[in-house]
């Protein structure tokens, strides 16, 4: 059964479909007649055979399939037909006659490049690809036809001849000619002729059909003149070698003087068969509008000479660079770089060439450490040869990928760079690029954050160099500040200032706090960026203060293995040093007194009250105490609410007495009524005018009435 279906023809439709996918070149030899069926004889019209009747249009699914791959290759070189006579070189021609002659070939040239229609190009590459003696047509559009004994005894026309470049390098040899010499026919047609290397056809046809938009055809022209290219060099090199090896156990002299005769040789076709610079650039830019970057790709891997001579110019590397970026490819994007860095001095880098080599590096397909140190690389030759700066996502990501590959080193390098970029930390690149460093547990973040605060930190030992940087920095940013009309003490604050505004600090430093508190970084580590805020007097939110003051506690409780009391006094003693993170000491007192409510330390609850009432805080966190009392009076600590809310009846001036709430004094009452101390009941009840302040609370009406009744 497999072998039937192996053996089964492929349906019409699917031969349909097969081609319309076939290329102009294939279109072109089925316009020549070169089918499976047609034989290199019959190409060419017989006189003797009648010409055949036209017949009707034949259905779509009946169209013979287009002929293989390789006809279509063969029909774009030169084919040498079975009496083909190489022509013989002149030894002695006239000067004038060969200045006539190059004249007469450069206009032949121009006039190829100038064709509007690529049906006129492929018409005069059937004459020309015969390879026998040719002429222009001086009327009507462009067009080449052979030529006859008439034209050679022509004085005003020039016969040409083009021959392929392989047997052209062969006939020029001894002379310094790469691209015509002055040529003699053999029998039949007996005229001098201009012998012409087929690269200067090939090469024009390329540029023309570029121009044109004829990007298919303009690929396969290049490929098909580069792939017998590569054939020829090869046998070269093949056959000079086996010379060599013959001769192995001659003369040494002799044996390298062979040696250098052969390398002689290969250099010669080398040249003589190598297209134009410019005719690589045009098919560089035909691959790139078929969008072929894979075949860029794979053209310059391995071939370092066409890379070099390719990447001399800024538009073609640009090109290339455009195909590594498509291809993942940094390997290839940093040796163009190179080339053009070391081979072409003079030219201008653009600042999108180095960013693509850049990201091509970043998004290679095997990253690793190769590409991210290729891409820091690139970053240096960014900043110090093309005078650059860095765009803030490029900068952002390659201290991502740093932090990834788990090389802190360089992601430390890239972020000291960013007074040099002109980054600023109000841009989202520079939060992004902290939340990163934040992410890992290792010193990283701390690292970015002691450089960003350089000045605050007597440590760090190149204070000078980055607050020189800063300004300058600054200066960049804020173009339209000007400190011409400023005071000398606005002059010293400015320079003792970093280049940052005070919200955007602010907001820094408590993000950093959240992520290193989200990832659980030591409590040592959270330490010095508290102690950052302090020095920079950076108010701590809400959220992210409650967090670091709970884990601060616990801290201690958990890991230095403090009593209660000494954890409580602890953390009191370190926010006493750190006031101004905190809104408020009554928020500190908030947050431990409910750490303490919960564990039942009532000591350290009373505590707690003494220290915010002996502070005086405008805020004391009324509602805290009076839940703590709640508590106390449930488990009947009722001493203890008394003691807590005499001190703050006491401590208290008579309008903060006024705010507070009567769930207070009914905590309050309750403790004196349930120790029996029913004077005391009536004696506070009458200080405070509560039924006065309360008419409607029955709660201490109740007690109030129970304490009458004693």
């Amino acid at each position: 059964m497999l072998r039937s279906r192996r053996a089964r023809a492929p349906s019409p439709a699917l031969r349909q479909s097969q081609r319309l996918i076939w290329s102009r070149a294939s279109d072109f030899v089925s316009w020549l007649g070169l089918g499976p069926n047609a034989s290199s004889s019959d190409s060419a019209p017989s006189p003797t055979k009648p010409a055949s009747p036209p017949q009707s249009r034949a259905p779509k699914l009946k169209t013979p399939p287009p002929p293989n791959r390789q006809a279509a290759k063969r029909v774009l070189r030169p084919q040498l037909p079975a009496d083909f006579a190489f022509p013989t070189l002149q030894p002695s021609v006239d000067r004038n006659k060969r200045n006539s002659a190059a004249y007469a070939l450069g206009r032949f040239a121009q006039k190829v490049k100038r064709v509007s229609s690529s049906k006129q190009l492929l018409d005069a590459w059937q004459v020309a690809s015969q390879c026998r003696p040719f002429v222009v047509g001086q009327k009507g559009p462009f067009r080449l036809r052979l030529a006859t004994e008439e034209d050679a005894g022509s004085d005003n026309l020039w016969l040409m001849q083009i021959v392929p470049a392989d047997v052209f390098a062969q006939l020029s040899a001894g002379t310094s000619s790469r691209a015509m010499f002055m040529g003699s026919t053999g029998e039949g047609l007996a005229a001098n002729v201009v012998v012409t290397n087929e690269t200067l056809l090939v090469g024009a046809m390329v540029k023309a059909f570029y121009l044109m938009s004829e990007h298919k055809l303009a690929v396969a022209f290049f490929e098909a003149y580069d792939r017998d290219r590569r054939v020829w060099l090869q046998e070269q090199q093949l056959r000079e070698a086996a010379k060599v090896s013959d001769g192995g156990c001659g003369d040494p002299e002799n044996d390298s003087e062979a040696e250098a005769e052969t390398e002689t040789k290969t250099v010669a076709i080398d040249a003589v068969t190598q297209l134009p610079r410019a005719v690589y650039s045009c098919y560089l830019r035909s691959l790139a509008a078929l969008r072929q970057s894979k075949k860029i790709v794979r053209l310059f891997e391995d071939d370092e000479h066409q890379l070099e001579r390719v990447c001399s110019t800024v538009p073609d590397l640009s090109l290339i660079l455009h195909a590594c970026y498509h291809e993942k490819n940094g390997e290839l994007a940093r040796r163009a770089i190179d080339k053009i860095t070391e081979h072409s001095p003079v030219a201008v880098v653009p600042l999108g060439c180095y960013e693509l080599a850049i990201r091509a590096n970043l998004r290679d397909k095997k990253r690793g450490e190769r590409e991210l140190l290729t891409a820091i690389h690139l970053v240096r030759l960014l900043q110090e040869d093309g005078g650059y700066i860095l765009k803030p996502d490029l900068w952002c990501a390659l201290i991502k990928v740093s932090l990834n590959m788990a090389r802190p080193d360089c992601a430390l390098e890239v972020f000291k760079g960013y007074p040099h970029h002109r980054i600023h930390e109000n841009q989202t690149s520079f939060r992004q690029a902290l939340r990163a460093a934040c992410a890992g547990t290792n010193s990283t973040a701390l690292d970015m954050m002691h450089f960003c605060w350089a000045s605050y930190n007597d440590e760090y030992s190149n204070v000078k160099a980055v607050m020189d940087e800063r300004k300058e920095y600054e200066a960049a940013i804020f173009l339209s500040h000007t400190t011409s009309d400023a005071s000398v003490a606005d002059a010293v604050l400015t320079s003792n200032t970093p280049a940052r505004n005070k919200a955007v600090e602010t907001e820094l430093l408590n993000m950093m706090l959240w992520e290193m508190l989200k990832h659980r970084h030591s409590v040592p580590s959270i330490t010095q960026v508290l102690d950052l805020m302090e020095v920079t007097r950076s108010k701590g939110g809400a959220v992210v203060l409650r967090l670091v003051v709970l884990a601060l506690f616990e801290y201690d409780m958990k890991q230095k293995k403090l009593p209660p009391r000494v954890a409580v006094e602890n953390s009191l003693k370190f926010w006493g040093e750190h006031s101004s993170v905190l809104s408020g000491q009554g928020f500190l007192v908030h947050l431990l007194l409910v750490e303490c409510a919960e564990h039942q330390w009532d000591d350290e609850c009373e505590l707690l009250v003494d220290y915010v009432l002996d502070l005086g805080v405008a805020r004391v966190p009324i509602n805290t105490i009076v839940k703590m009392m709640e508590t106390n009076e449930v488990r009947g600590q009722f001493e203890a609410n008394a003691r807590i809310g005499k001190k703050l009846l006491d401590s208290l001036s008579p309008k903060n007495r006024w705010k507070l709430r009567e769930e207070f004094y009914e905590r309050y009452l309750m403790s004196y009524l349930r120790l029996e101390q029913f004077d005391q009941v009536r004696e506070q009840h009458a200080l405070f005018n509560l039924e006065k302040r309360y008419p409607h609370n029955e709660v201490i009406r109740t007690i109030v009435e129970d304490a009458a009744l004693q």
